[in-house]
């Protein structure tokens, strides 16, 4: 309820700070959008607690010359999801380690997982380890990289893990939209190329 609660604030204060600072040429925050794959429920009657952790070594999403583009970004970013064939709709506003949060609980409960809300030790944990998340403009063109670490841990035992990661680019025609575009095309291939059923069979669970 309190998370529930807070996302709603999140994304009523990226609305109002959007609209003030729509003036200066930029929006305060970034559209993503995520789109589901299928459901399969491959992993049906599993039960796990999601946790995310961000190590990346770089904290400032854009690097210094991207930023200028980006005066207004407050660091939240606006969640929209796409599944199957139905109209996208809006999940929130979040800042980056949530986004990540939300996206891989949809996908996880996409195959039949039951997302806990508190970690129990007779069930297993997912972490998700956020190694890189950086956009940059380089030669007239958008580049995003992103990479993390997902394990799968069993009273404090890592059973299995795989390292994701990507880059894109795109010519910068338009600033905002451009840099939206790529970052959902690169945001949905990292949190779908994971192989969650395959994670599972590693661990024996």
């Amino acid at each position: 309820m309190k998370k529930t609660i807070h996302n709603v604030l999140l994304f009523s204060l990226a609305m109002l700070i959007g609209i003030l600072g729509a003036s200066c040429g930029t929006k305060s925050y970034i559209n993503v959008n995520y789109r589901l794959p299928l459901s399969s429920y491959d992993l049906k009657g599993k039960k796990v607690f999601l946790e995310i952790k961000d190590m990346r070594s770089h904290q400032a999403v854009f690097s210094e010359k991207a930023s200028t583009k980006f005066k207004n970004f407050t660091g939240l970013f606006l969640l929209s999801l796409s599944e199957n064939e139905k109209n996208d709709y809006v999940a929130g506003a979040f800042d980056l380690p949530s986004l990540f949060e939300t996206a891989f609980s949809k996908r996880l409960e996409n195959m039949g997982i039951e997302i806990l809300t508190e970690q129990k030790e007779t069930e297993p944990v997912i972490e998700i380890d956020l190694k890189k998340f950086i956009l940059d403009l380089a030669d007239r063109k958008w580049i995003a990289e992103i990479s993390y670490e997902a394990r799968l841990i069993k009273e404090n035992r890592i059973l299995a893990r795989e390292t994701i990661s990507a880059n894109a680019k795109r010519y910068k025609w338009r600033s905002q939209g451009d840099v939206e575009k790529v970052l959902g095309e690169i945001f949905t291939d990292l949190v779908n190329n994971i192989d969650f059923v395959q994670l599972f069979q590693q661990a024996e669970l």
